[in-house]
């Protein structure tokens, strides 16, 4: 996740050993991710990753050569509100001087990261993480303090297939150094800590562990693995970015990989993986956004509201899989009837064949390349994706989410995230839904793991319940 704080001018001095600084103050530009796996009964691992940008720190010359020196304090806290007014302690904390060093200040690049990265475990949970750099006024560095919630699966069910997070990564290497800080299961894996591909970075490595695979519904003792990726608009997999693999069941699997990503065009994407079984079914799965700047690559628009032809349109060459995808894409905007109708076609070039003519008819112009409904919907996907992604589930595929897609964007949101008599909740408020007029929806996550359900709305067709205030009440 990259924060920026303000727009930046480095000025680089390096005379009589004087810091290196702007003449102005200059905020360091900090990029912040992490991942989980498993641990032990009631413990998971988290992997903090922070890269400084390096052209935003201020050297200072030193035997060894320029030498940047940050002091960075670490702080792990528990989302959920106490009473007003009670101390919240971290469950974890570290405070670390770190030192960057380079042999001359004409050496610094464009883009250049120092990368740091620190492990702990923690009980899984949901938490805050907090970052925080001192100011220095004599060297001219600014405070800086980064926050961002953290959601920590729980990987100790002994029944359940799970895959961990997926830690993107610029290089993984085989090694035996286990001092090395990035040394991890007989491998040096750097970690990407602002997910950006691209012009100068082509490749990019994942990682990520399997737990229980030899649960995986399977009759020869191998499971399956399908990784692709995908722009973030559009679930099926970018063709010649996928692969599938076979693999021995066992109880605890590492999965490597890597993409070349020289011939996307620049726009975010996801990396996905799936564990299948014997059917080609999803067991579990995982994924991660990230995205690519590539100036170089031209984007190929694909002519939809033009085709005059189902054999020549793109629907005629989907494979099963994309068909399915789009099927549950559309059925949170499509009609009763349309639902009903779907779901008695059997025929896969009758699917095929109903997608096309679903889109077709809500082009507001049939003259244009676009389909600006079928864009706006996808957009409104990417968006619900970003927003309101769980370790659980897709943005898309949650009740905001959903609901996001099918009215748009509220007119209001009001959060109730720490009242102390109630369970965490929005409100969403709409000036005028089609047919419907002022409306509201009410969002609660009853459960404490971020996953906000829809418990009632005035909209009639989506839920409804009378006491829905009742609902809210703690210990319910």
């Amino acid at each position: 996740m990259r924060f920026y704080l303000y727009l930046k001018t480095v000025a680089v001095c390096a005379v009589l050993g004087l810091p290196i600084a702007a003449a102005a103050q200059v905020p360091i530009q900090l990029d912040v991710d992490h991942a989980s796996f498993a641990y032990g009964e009631g413990q998971s691992i988290v992997e903090i990753y922070l890269a400084f940008e390096a052209a935003t720190l201020t050297f200072e010359l030193d035997s060894l050569g320029y030498v940047a020196y940050l002091p960075v304090d670490l702080g792990v806290y528990r989302s959920t509100q106490v009473l007003t007014g009670t101390p919240r302690d971290p469950i974890w904390s570290d405070s670390l001087d770190l030192s960057f060093v380079i042999a001359d200040t004409t050496d610094l690049a464009e883009g250049q990261h120092f990368v740091h990265q620190v492990r702990t475990t923690v009980p899984p949970g949901e938490y805050e993480l907090r970052v925080d750099i001192a100011a220095d006024q004599i060297g001219g560095r600014l405070a800086l303090e980064l926050r961002r919630d953290m959601l920590i699966p729980d990987y100790s069910d002994a029944d359940a297939v799970a895959l961990s997070d997926v830690t993107l990564a610029t290089s993984i290497q085989r090694s035996d150094d286990r001092d090395d800080l990035f040394y991890k299961n007989s491998m040096v894996i750097r970690p990407n800590a602002n997910q950006l591909f691209g012009s100068g970075l082509d490749r990019l490595y994942y990682y990520a562990e399997v737990y229980n695979a030899d649960l995986v519904p399977s009759s020869a003792g191998k499971y399956t693995v399908m990784t692709y990726i995908a722009e973030a608009n559009v679930p099926q997999p970018i063709s010649d970015l996928q692969r599938r693999t076979e693999r021995d069941q066992r109880p605890i699997d590492v999965l490597v990989g890597s993409f070349n990503l020289k011939k996307l065009p620049s726009s975010s994407y996801f990396l996905r993986i799936v564990i299948l079984n014997d059917n080609n079914e999803a067991v579990v799965e995982q994924s991660r956004k990230f995205f690519v700047y590539n100036p170089g690559v031209e984007r190929v628009q694909q002519i939809v509201g033009l085709e005059v032809s189902f054999e020549t349109s793109r629907y005629a060459s989907m494979t099963e899989e994309e068909v399915d995808a789009a099927e549950e894409h559309i059925r949170i905007i499509a009609t009763e009837r349309e639902r009903k109708r779907l779901k008695g076609i059997e025929d896969l070039d009758e699917r095929r064949r109903f997608l096309m003519d679903f889109w077709l008819k809500r082009d507001p112009n049939t003259s244009t390349p676009i389909n600006e409904y079928r864009e706006e919907f996808f957009a409104r996907v990417q968006y619900a994706n970003d927003r309101y992604t769980t370790n659980f589930d897709e943005g898309w595929r949650t009740d905001r989410g959903e609901i996001f897609i099918k009215y748009g964007a509220p007119t209001a949101i009001d959060p109730h995230l720490y009242d102390r008599d109630s369970v965490p909740y929005e409100t969403w408020e709409y000036n005028n839904i089609p047919g419907a007029g002022q409306a509201i929806f009410i969002f609660a996550d009853r459960d404490g793991f971020g996953m906000y359900e829809l418990i009632h709305s005035t909209v009639t067709g989506e839920r409804r319940l009378a006491n829905w205030r009742a609902e809210l009440r703690r210990g319910n």
